[in-house]
């Protein structure tokens, strides 16, 4: 038989056999669109904290205090100490605390953080003014807002503009301290950044913050920048010298390859769970095509009998399976496509955070070639089952 015959037949069969063709199908379809989807939106979110990182520079560095230290912490003397490191190109002090922000009648504990404003912008790249200004040293009652605190998720029209007054509100441990700032600037929004977002945030000066939190000459973090890539490792390994085991060192290219791997790994398990649902399709597969080969017995022995070879009768069965695996994977792939997007919308809309998804051709690729891998293995058995049925016996089966 020529090999458009046997493909011939194995479409007929196909056809002839709808509806068990579909649930194959289906099984098929269910597992490739998991995978397409779940692998879709890890490397989505992959993608997007990747982006947040390059807005921070490779050649960012932060240094804070353990929270299973000794109960140390940072103060403008590390600051100079770190200054004296060879290949550092720039230290900011930053002192990032949790506070009462009220806006009119509108209240919410939010992120108050304290900068050298001019030193910060060189760091943090991703700070984009829409109104007004951002902050100057010698601002000593303004604020600036992040987009979520100017405009409230929710609210249609924003709750505070520049020249209004910001009130806020520092719980410390003897006293509850206030400040009144004007609003100097509003934020443009990041959107759902998971990293260096400052649609949450309200920016005051350092000098300000010490102020309002009474912290003296302590701050939560330092800020630093190397003057090279190739230095980075290198001040980070001189900044937990100089400055002990209590400190936490952490350069943006160490959060990019712990992401990395996080997320491999979160990929890799996702994806081999979703696979499960293409093993039990195969099992489907194995049972309805055996079915079928004990429903056309006299089929294949009508075949022997007229001159088709044992290795016509495997393909033929073949290629049904093979069918059957790459028209599940295809749509399962389109399925998987739309259904990432559509958890990436509904991330957008219950969570507030953007997390688009990041279908490849790679990823669609592999799940079409699992797909047909997976049908083929399953196929395999009952079409050798098949191809060495002896004719005479297929042919009196009943």
């Amino acid at each position: 038989m020529r090999f458009l015959d046997v493909i011939t037949l194995a479409a007929e069969g196909v056809k002839d056999r709808k509806f068990r063709f579909a649930l194959n199908i289906i099984g098929i379809l269910i597992g490739g669109a998991a995978i397409t989807a779940l692998v879709s939106v890890t490397q989505g979110m992959s993608r997007e904290i990747n982006e947040e990182l390059e807005l921070l520079g490779p050649t960012s560095i932060s240094v804070s205090i353990s929270g299973f230290g000794g109960g140390g912490r940072l103060t403008w003397r590390d600051v100079e100490t770190i200054k004296k490191i060879p290949h550092v190109a720039l230290v900011t002090p930053v002192i990032d605390r949790t506070a009462l922000v009220k806006i009119g009648s509108h209240s919410d504990y939010v992120r108050v953080v304290g900068v050298i404003p001019d030193e910060y912008l060189r760091v943090v790249k991703n700070i984009e003014v829409e109104e007004g200004r951002f902050l100057r040293r010698s601002d000593a009652v303004s604020a600036v807002l992040g987009a979520n605190i100017a405009c409230p998720p929710g609210e249609e029209e924003p709750i505070a503009e520049v020249g209004d007054r910001v009130i806020v509100e520092a719980n410390l441990d003897s006293e509850v301290r206030t400040m009144t700032f004007r609003v100097a600037g509003v934020l443009a929004e990041v959107g759902g950044a998971m990293i260096t977002s400052t649609d949450d945030v309200v920016f005051i000066t350092l000098r300000s913050a010490q102020q309002l939190f009474e912290m003296g000459s302590e701050l939560t973090r330092i800020a630093v920048e190397a003057d090279s890539i190739e230095t980075v490792d290198g001040v980070v390994d001189a900044i937990e010298e100089a400055l002990g085991e209590d400190v936490v060192v952490i350069s943006a290219g160490f959060v990019r390859e712990t992401v990395g791997r996080v997320t491999g790994t979160i990929e890799a398990v996702l994806g081999g769970v979703s696979a499960i649902s293409l093993v039990v399709a195969g099992v489907g597969i194995i049972n309805t095509m055996t079915i079928s080969v004990m429903e056309r017995t006299r089929e294949i022995g009508i075949l022997k009998a007229i001159g088709a070879k044992s290795r016509d009768v495997l393909l033929m069965f073949l290629s049904e399976a093979l069918i059957t695996g790459f028209l599940g994977g295809v749509i399962g792939v389109l399925f998987g496509v739309a259904l990432s997007q559509v958890v990436s919308s509904m991330a957008q809309i219950s969570l507030n955070i953007t997390l688009t998804a990041a279908p490849s051709l790679g990823v669609g690729v592999a799940v079409v070639a699992f797909s047909v891998i997976t049908g083929a293995a399953s196929g395999l058995y009952p079409a050798w089952r098949a191809a060495n049925l002896n004719p005479v016996e297929a042919l009196r089966y009943e």
